[in-house]
């Protein structure tokens, strides 16, 4: 009896947790989100190098370092968009996109066949589910085979988008 009432919770416990995200497979993570027209795969590729951050986002982008984390860092920074890298190795040689967050509207994020911005009414995200687990109220994507990249849109009290993040377990 125990086995089966065991069962019955890690079912529901499954569907319950599979319902708060919408999955993306690999393509449409590395292909399919994209910051102004930039592919989440080529920012990765970039591994935090300033001069192809500067040929995708801007000449006014900046490179910050942070030699204070648990590992080397550094930040590529511009007033519209912002992103993190971590070299896991501290060898100076290796960085790994963490999070990127999105500072205005004037940045443009596809993902799924939808192009969003800070500012637009939830509306634009159709049939796509919402998540209210504990007063997040934000549309979530994440890669279906690991989940550990998570893209964000954060809805206000107005049902607009306040926040875009991307972040990378």
């Amino acid at each position: 009896m125990k086995n089966i009432i065991l069962t019955i919770v890690f079912l529901f416990a499954g569907i319950s947790c599979e319902a708060q995200f919408n999955y993306l497979n690999s393509t449409e993570v590395f292909d399919g989100i994209k910051f102004n027209n930039v592919s989440l795969g080529d920012i990765m590729i970039a591994s935090g190098d300033l001069t192809k951050m500067k040929a995708f986002f801007g000449s006014d982008t900046q490179e910050r370092p942070n030699n204070t984390a648990p590992f080397l860092a550094k930040f590529i920074i511009n007033n519209d968009i912002s992103f993190g890298f971590e070299d896991e190795t501290d060898t100076g040689n290796n960085y790994d996109l963490t999070y990127i967050r999105v500072k205005n509207s004037s940045v443009i994020v596809n993902v799924k066949g939808l192009s969003v911005k800070i500012g637009d009414h939830k509306s634009k995200f159709r049939d796509f589910i919402f998540n209210t687990y504990k007063e997040d109220n934000s549309f979530n994507f994440t890669d279906k085979d690991t989940g550990s990249i998570s893209l964000s849109f954060k809805i206000d009290k107005d049902d607009k988008v306040s926040e875009i993040k991307y972040i990378s377990f």
